[in-house]
């Protein structure tokens, strides 16, 4: 091979080389709630039937900008298993902080999202997660977690299209 395209080839190959990252999974309890009652902490309100979840408080408090509406977790999805049967699992966005979330990684799921991890008669469960998109965070617990991309959670998340329609007209 000709030495310029030994020169060409290498420098393909030193611009396409990737670079990657494990996955922080975090673990914590998971227990569900109404996210329809009213306003979550990232200042929508969402039905029952919406895979969402609030995120313990002081993970949120991590974050606080002083208006919760605006907390850089709010929209993140993250995938969330059930630690006694891995193989349900079901994606969430955070919406909403956990007051009562005794662990910094416990999430409070909407009863959808509960539903498809375990009964609701158990009530609580050990669950893993991680983040299902990349954190533009730089500081904090979730500094750099991996991968994917943000997205809009109205657009997302909601599994009824008449409360997302409601939500844009706002």
């Amino acid at each position: 091979m000709p030495r310029h395209s030994s020169i060409l080839t290498w420098t393909l190959l030193s611009i396409c080389s990737f670079t990657t990252q494990a996955q922080t999974v975090y673990t914590g309890d998971g227990t569900f709630y109404s996210p329809s009652v009213g306003l979550g902490s990232c200042g929508q309100q969402y039905q029952d039937t919406d895979l969402v979840a609030a995120l313990a408080e002081v993970s949120m408090q991590a974050y606080n900008p002083g208006n919760p509406n605006n907390n850089p977790l709010c929209g993140y999805k993250v995938n969330v298993w059930n630690n006694a049967n891995p193989s349900t699992t079901v994606t969430v966005a955070i919406v909403d902080t956990c007051p009562g979330c005794q662990g910094q990684y416990d999430l409070d799921l909407s009863p959808a999202a509960f539903n498809q991890l375990a009964d609701p008669s158990v009530g609580r469960i050990q669950i893993s997660w991680e983040f299902a998109e990349t954190v533009s965070l730089t500081t904090g617990p979730f500094a750099g977690a991996v991968p994917g991309e943000r997205v809009a959670i109205n657009q997302k998340v909601i599994s009824n299209p008449e409360v997302a329609e409601s939500r844009d007209e706002l």
